[in-house]
């Protein structure tokens, strides 16, 4: 796993590199929307909803430009597996939260009085899911009876979110669709079963600012 974020984060700083050559930074962008994020798994399926923040570098002469930014996620779809720790398999049945933090690289096209948007999505997503019955790592404790120990009763599963989606803007508004990739076994194939792979479909209402 600390190869793929390794990877993500100078990936992140290559693309600033380049962008940096363009004119000024120009604005941010805040984004909420709803999603549908298919898993095998899913005993119940329900839409999701997400809310994000995006810092927008300035556009280079060739149209393209660089987002680095991250979302936060909810639904209420239940997931039931298997979740496998020290050797032992042990149930989940969990709603979902997810937390993505990651890097856009974003082509811009006109068309008459609009804007349009091809987007490319590669970021670090994380699934946390409640873990009641999954037993506790024991901490490593030190000698200092002022340390407290939260135990959130959660644990996550990571991978890698390869994202392609396209935006129309009207002024500084924005209506987006975007499809996901998740391929979560790339790193937790003892973890998750098979099959656990996950594709989702994001609808999104945006605003610069």
């Amino acid at each position: 796993m600390k190869s793929g974020i390794v990877l993500l984060l100078f990936c992140v700083g290559l693309s600033a590199q380049d962008t940096k050559k363009g004119k000024n930074s120009e604005s941010s962008l805040v984004e909420s929307g709803c999603y549908f994020n298919f898993n095998h798994y899913k005993k119940q399926q329900n839409p999701g909803f997400f809310a994000g923040y995006w810092y927008i570098y300035s556009t280079d002469e060739t149209g393209t430009h660089l987002e680095i930014g991250g979302t936060f996620g909810y639904s209420k779809s239940l997931y039931d597996f298997n979740y496998g720790k020290n050797g032992q398999f042990y149930p989940v049945r969990s709603e979902e939260f997810i937390l993505n933090l990651g890097t856009r690289l974003v082509k811009e096209y006109s068309w008459k009085s609009y804007k349009i948007e091809w987007v490319n999505e590669l970021s670090f997503h994380n699934l946390f899911f409640s873990d009641k019955e999954i037993p506790e790592d024991e901490p490593v404790r030190e000698e200092d009876n002022n340390t407290i120990y939260i135990d959130t009763h959660s644990t996550n599963v990571a991978s890698l979110r390869i994202g392609e989606g396209i935006r129309f803007w009207k002024n500084n508004i924005g209506l987006g669709i975007q499809a996901s990739y998740m391929p979560y076994r790339l790193w937790y194939k003892q973890t998750v079963p098979e099959r656990f792979n996950s594709f989702s479909v994001e609808l999104s209402l945006n605003y610069k600012f």
